[in-house]
């Protein structure tokens, strides 16, 4: 390839030979070097090996161990990583509800403790009305006994009187017939004076149709369902017994009979009711103790069998 040489000062061209321009005079030394041809191509060098180093040929078994604490160190740290993830998801699960307890034994107490977190509310109220139920009681088994007891009485008294009336007509028979007027006979018996046992009997009455009133709204559930029946059966059939005995009364103790000379015949006392709730009580009191048994809850001082027995005149501990 050929170059053609410029003088720099006046541009004019140059040959090979000539040492100044021979238009202005400058010297050829002044004129650019011609460029440099790059050398020829050469293939990509080899890559020279790695140089090893003195402390690797020394304390090879170093090295590996060097390497393999870096491997297990790795692995520790991975495993640290693991658990502490699962270990916060377990208490992220334990705060949110998500994770129950974990053995059976934990998850029958859990289950226990919201059974008996349910029942006591109800219980409590459930007491309340049983308390007042076998107040009426206590106030309603007394005033029979001596209702009983003034009839019965009275009977009696009525049963002498007519036996010595008969006895008088019997020994004056052949005189004056049947009856003689002019004999001195004894008298009737006085009508029994109930005025406080009829009252009672109204106050049982009503008391218990408050009660059925107070129970037909209490909300319950559970196990305490059977037992609200019994009771509520229980406060019924006492209504009912303290009415019929009541309305017999009035019946037994209306209008004089003057064939008794203005006193009263015979007083049918089988007219008279007993305790007809009996039998719901019982059932009541056995439902109670196989609940509390069940939920594992104390009878204690609680007026049941087994417990604390207030009053002894009713049946709250009777099985």
């Amino acid at each position: 390839m050929t170059t053609t040489l410029t003088c720099q000062a006046c541009l004019r061209p140059l040959g090979q030979d000539q040492s100044f321009c021979e238009n202005c005079g400058t010297r050829a030394a002044d004129r650019p070097a011609p460029p440099p041809v790059p050398p020829p191509s050469r293939p990509d060098r080899i890559p020279l090996p790695r140089q090893v180093q003195m402390r690797e040929i020394l304390t090879p078994n170093r090295a590996r161990t060097v390497e393999r604490r870096g491997k297990h160190t790795g692995a520790w740290v991975f495993l640290f990583v693991v658990l502490l993830v699962a270990g916060l998801t377990v208490v992220v699960l334990r705060l949110a509800g998500a994770s129950g307890p974990g053995t059976e034994a934990e998850r029958q107490a859990a289950a226990l403790a919201r059974a008996q977190a349910e029942l006591r509310p109800q219980l409590d109220r459930f007491m309340l009305s049983r308390a007042a139920f076998f107040a009426g009681e206590r106030r309603y088994l007394p005033t029979v006994t001596r209702v009983r007891a003034a009839l019965t009485e009275y009977n009696r008294q009525l049963v002498a009187v007519e036996n010595e009336i008969d006895a008088i007509n019997a020994a004056h028979a052949g005189r004056c017939g049947d009856s003689c007027a002019s004999l001195d006979y004894p008298a009737y018996p006085a009508r029994p004076a109930l005025t406080q046992e009829l009252r009672d009997l109204a106050a049982v009455e009503r008391r218990m149709d408050e009660l059925h009133t107070e129970l037909v709204t209490m909300h319950v559930s559970g196990g305490m369902i059977i037992a609200y029946s019994d009771l509520l059966s229980a406060v019924d059939l006492m209504g009912q017994d303290a009415e019929q005995n009541l309305d017999a009364l009035n019946d037994m103790l209306g209008p004089q009979d003057e064939d008794y000379g203005g006193g009263l015949g015979a007083l049918d006392v089988a007219d008279l009711r007993g305790n007809s709730a009996l039998p719901a009580i019982l059932r009541m009191n056995a439902d109670l103790l196989r609940l509390l048994e069940r939920v594992q809850l104390p009878v204690g001082t609680l007026d049941l069998p087994g417990g604390r027995d207030r009053f002894r005149a009713d049946h709250s501990t009777s099985l």
